[in-house]
Order: C-alpha cells, then structure tokens, then sequence
C-alpha cells in the first residue's frame, strides 16, 4: 500500500519515489471489483491484473541473476494460466490477511476456502516499515538459513537420528497462518493491494493445512508430517500443500537489522486473525508476547480500518 512504500530512509528516498510513481501507473491498470463490472469486463480486469504481477516481477530488484529468473519463472506462469478460469491459487497469510474480514471487508475479496496452516522453515518478522508514530511497521516472513547458508527442508527443521530412517522434529523455525483459496484475479489483487514487488515480493512455499482447535492441532498436524515423510520426499518438495507467500520487498524498501515494533492495533488484528482460525495456543502466545512500539494516536490506525470497511460493507 501507498503508506508502506512512503517509509524509507532520508538516503534512500529517490528509491521510494520513483517506486511510487511506478505503483501509480500499474495500480491503473488493476480494475474495479468483479461485483461492480460486467462479465465482459471482468475477463479484462483479470488481464490487466496479470499484467501487473508481470510488470511486478519485471521490476522487482533482486541481488542475483538466479534470485531474478525464479521470481519471473513464477509470476511468468501466473499470466500463462490466466487463460484458465478455474484456476485458483493457494496464499499463504501471516499478517492481517488471516482475518475473514480484512479480506471480504477491506479488500473485497471472496476466498474460496481459508484453513490454519503451518509454514515451516520461516520466522515471522516486522521490517517493513510504515509510519513513525502511527503504525511504524508490518509483518513479513523470513527463510531461516541452515549452516551451509541454504535454507532447504530437511537442514532447517528436520534431523536423521543414527543411520536409521526415521525423522525427528529438531529445534525449528515455523509460522502460523491461514491459507487462502483464491481466483486468480484475487489473487492478483492481492498482490496489487499489498504492494507487490516494492513492499513485498512473491515467494512460492509449501504449507501443512490443520483444522484449528486453539491448543495443539497444528503441532500434531506436524508431527504427522515429520513422521511420514523421508528426507528425499522433503527435499524434492513431496509433502504439504504448494502456496504463496509474501516476503519483505528490496531492501531499500525495507528495516536494517531488527524488528521495528508494530502497533497494538496492528498486533490486535493478528491476534483475531489467530482466534479466528483458532492457530495453535503456543502460536497465540508467541503474539501477544510481541513488543509493540509507541504511537501519537492511540494504538495505531488498523483496528479502525477495519471497522470502517465493515461498516460499509
């Protein structure tokens, strides 16, 4: 969003100026909601919506050639199938996403089915930065390297013990979240309202779905998958659920170093999002053991957001 690509450092400012000049020419291109357009229109927003995710992946910055080639393979095969209209697409939300109603209320969106998952191998950071003093920062997510520098499944949450086969949970890094089904064209809207490839960038992942119950059902979900999985299955990507997710966008565009605390407000939206999808208690804790940062209006601006969208909803 607009607010969040404004919050860069006074050296880098260039950066986020011509970033906001281009936002404004693609977020032309994205059309009204389907509710409020024909058919015939509707075939043509989803167009000029995958003509965004395109131009998106296009300029996204990236500090290797592998790094870029991999970002335009994946939002490459976005526009490709957009030919199919049945196609729906798997995102991964860890932030004010996971709540029901920042997705129908605030961005008009109707996904096709949402559930908790898990995405292992990643920690959940805030260093995208917003507004000092009213809502100061936003969640992303971060690959946890393993010793070697490559995050791959099996260094990063999973052990061979002996020389056996069996597999053991080891000290790991996960987020919990709530997977989305969309369309294609709220997909890609999701990707035009958050900012995509300047605040964020797409990352292709894969997740473990689990029915909520607000205690331990992600962990078993987990267990499960650990316990069922070989290494080669892991490392060739055989286990879970293929899905997108966001991470924090070019590094001038981005926080230095540590988190910047969020707000409340912003914090209090995740956590309905969490209670919502009824996430794992020890996730739900994690939360609310989460420094907030000070702000000059209340607790921030999020909460009211949302309840305003809700009411014109």
């Amino acid at each position: 969003m607009l607010l969040r690509r404004l919050s860069s450092s006074s050296s880098t400012l260039v950066v986020p100026v011509l970033v906001l000049v281009i936002s404004l020419l693609l977020l032309m291109l994205g059309p009204p909601h389907p509710s409020n357009a024909s058919n015939a229109s509707s075939s043509s927003s989803s167009s000029s919506n995958f003509l965004f995710c395109e131009a998106a992946a296009l300029l996204t910055p990236t500090t290797n050639n592998k790094s870029y080639r991999r970002n335009r393979k994946q939002t490459s095969s976005l526009r490709l199938n957009n030919n199919n209209s049945q196609k729906t697409f798997n995102y991964f939300a860890y932030g004010s996403n996971m709540l029901s109603s920042t997705m129908k209320d605030l961005r008009k969106l109707n996904p096709i089915a949402s559930t908790a998952a898990i995405l292992p191998g990643y920690r959940l950071r805030f260093n995208v930065p917003g507004i000092p003093g009213i809502e100061p920062s936003w969640a992303s997510v971060e690959a946890v390297p393993s010793s070697s520098g490559i995050s791959t499944a099996s260094d990063v949450f999973m052990k061979r013990e002996g020389n056996d086969q069996s597999l053991q949970q080891s000290s790991m890094e996960l987020v919990h979240g709530v997977m989305h089904t969309l369309t294609a064209q709220d997909f890609a809207t999701v990707c035009q309202t958050e900012g995509v490839p300047f605040s964020y960038v797409l990352q292709k992942c894969r997740v473990i779905q689990y029915i909520g119950d607000g205690q331990v059902a992600g962990q078993c979900k987990l267990e499960k998958v650990l316990s069922t999985t070989s290494i080669t299955e892991m490392n060739n990507a055989k286990w879970g659920i293929s899905a997108y997710t966001l991470l924090a966008g070019p590094m001038a565009l981005r926080s230095r170093g540590e988190d910047i605390p969020p707000s409340r407000s912003y914090m209090n939206v995740l956590l309905r999002g969490a209670k919502e999808f009824a996430l794992d208690e020890s996730y739900l804790r994690k939360l609310e053991e989460i420094p907030v940062g000070k702000t000059w209006i209340g607790d921030g601006l999020a909460e009211g957001m949302f309840r305003r969208a809700a009411m014109e909803r």
